[in-house]
């Protein structure tokens, strides 16, 4: 028995309360720390819940509002500190230029960019912290974030569940699709934002 398999002996040895516990303060997480692996986490509750240790609609749910609370706090704490506070630091998984980038996305998309920033490698962080820093409407937000968070967990768990037997399995399966995701999701991005300005630039020439 590898250290893997003993972590998932001595997780499962829990009440499945803590471990839906887990699951909630791991998707909240990866919002105010990028580096957290929340797919990952996210993965392992579908996991779980195939070998009945879990509900699976129970860490849906968990790790679903788990990343919807996490991007709330990250929003509003943006929204509270301002522009400023973040140009002045330049703090690492906040970087200006980041920022910059990132508002600039949603001034011209707006909500869409929201709706969709779990498909977009590496930006929800930002995203959250920029749509603070931009004052847009909490409601919009929350119900934009909660849409993106609840079809994307629902995919990772999809994948959690089914194109594995065991956790390693599992794990090497979920690295190697969200890879290939990402190169596709970011050739898809520059296509449509492609499209938008040429669509644009084309309505400004007529």
């Amino acid at each position: 028995m590898d250290y893997i398999d003993a972590l998932i002996t001595y997780i499962c040895a829990f009440p499945a309360f803590y471990i839906y516990f887990f699951l909630f303060i791991s998707a909240f997480t990866e919002n105010i720390c990028p580096p957290i692996p929340g797919d990952t986490i996210i993965a392992f509750g579908a996991f779980l819940a195939g070998r009945n240790k879990l509900s699976f609609s129970i860490a849906y749910i968990s790790t679903t509002l788990g990343s919807l609370a996490g991007f709330m706090l990250v929003f509003w704490f943006g929204l509270y500190v301002g522009k400023n506070f973040f140009m002045e630091r330049n703090l690492f998984f906040f970087k200006k230029e980041h920022i910059v980038k990132t508002e600039h996305w949603l001034k011209k998309y707006g909500y869409i960019i929201i709706l969709f920033n779990r498909y977009i490698p590496g930006v929800r962080a930002v995203v959250s912290i920029t749509s603070g820093i931009l004052k847009l409407s909490p409601s919009k937000v929350t119900a934009s974030a909660f849409v993106g968070c609840a079809t994307w967990n629902i995919l990772i768990m999809y994948i959690g569940l089914h194109i594995g037997s065991n956790w390693q399995e599992i794990k090497s399966n979920l690295s190697y699709l969200l890879t290939r995701y990402n190169l596709i999701a970011i050739t898809i991005l520059a296509l449509f934002i492609s499209s938008f300005l040429l669509l644009k630039y084309l309505k400004k020439r007529s």
